[in-house]
């Protein structure tokens, strides 16, 4: 059976980062014929075309881009091996490194490290704010030792707790039309300028469900996280959907959160890495957590 060597696969990774030869090859500082055997060589030792040349381009197949997927992850748990070494090194060896979802990252995880350091006030905590594709490997690679996020992880090395349920709010400036509302359908905003999210994220799955048969409004922009959407809308772009939590402690203070008229859709979910128990400092954040309303 082929192995790669750390050597072969450090290569093949500034390769495929950087899309050329000479562009690995600065990134590495070796010269670009060294690349360029290193590519051929490992090539020849997976019997697998990896790239294909073209007017002086390399263009990678799709056999390398499922290489790549399994390559970042190692590359990623390396980086927490050469993490934890450096702390040991530096004589670190207590840290509390914790994830969240962008939502949960703007206030309520904050608020509950706030708590948590009065119960530990010498420990280091390290917040991570954390997309949805990096929760898994960020806990099962030990670069974090929790993660808070509104969005569930379905993976057999996660195991996960759901806590406080959240409101879909509209986010308005002050002095919209809307402001006052006690409640909005989506009847009310169709006329109005919406500020929206890619479909297969957690919001924008959440919004389409609110949505339902009825006709969506204009779309100003489209954005991947909530506070992005917030921070337009405070800007006059346009209205936004989004969970209560990221409007929650007053992050923008020029919005008004108008409840709507739809289900409580979003859970906090609390994640670790299930054969990897939690310190003193996780149980107490995931006690704080199990209290929030």
């Amino acid at each position: 059976m082929s192995r790669l060597s750390l050597k072969q696969i450090e290569y093949f990774r500034a390769v495929m980062e950087t899309g050329t030869v000479s562009g690995a090859a600065a990134l590495l500082h070796v010269s670009q014929p060294n690349v360029s055997r290193m590519l051929k060589y490992t090539e020849s030792r997976l019997g697998l075309g990896l790239f294909q040349r073209e007017h002086g381009r390399l263009l990678a197949t799709p056999e390398a881009h499922a290489l790549f997927r399994e390559v970042q992850s190692l590359h990623l748990h390396l980086e927490s091996v050469q993490e934890a070494v450096d702390r040991i090194a530096s004589g670190q060896l207590d840290r509390f490194p914790v994830g969240a979802s962008p939502s949960l990252g703007r206030f309520v995880v904050p608020s509950l490290l706030s708590r948590l350091r009065r119960d530990f006030p010498s420990l280091p905590i390290k917040l991570d704010i954390l997309s949805v594709s990096q929760v898994m490997d960020y806990l099962a690679y030990g670069q974090g030792e929790c993660a808070c996020t509104i969005f569930p992880v379905a993976d057999p090395r996660i195991e996960s707790q759901t806590f406080a349920t959240g409101a879909l709010v509209c986010a308005v400036p002050r002095d919209h039309r809307l402001s006052g509302a006690a409640a909005i359908s989506p009847q009310d905003i169709t006329g109005e300028t919406l500020i929206a999210f890619d479909a297969n994220t957690p919001h924008g799955r959440v919004v389409a469900q609110f949505f339902g048969q009825a006709p969506m409004p204009r779309i100003a922009c489209t954005v991947r996280f909530a506070e992005s959407a917030c921070a337009l809308a405070e800007q006059g772009n346009g209205i936004a959907l989004v969970d209560e939590f990221t409007v929650s402690g007053g992050a923008f203070p020029n919005l008004v959160a108008v409840p709507v008229r739809f289900r409580r859709p979003f859970r906090i979910y609390f994640h670790r890495a299930s054969e990897r128990p939690l310190s003193a400092a996780g149980v107490r954040l995931r006690e704080l957590l199990s209290r929030w309303q």
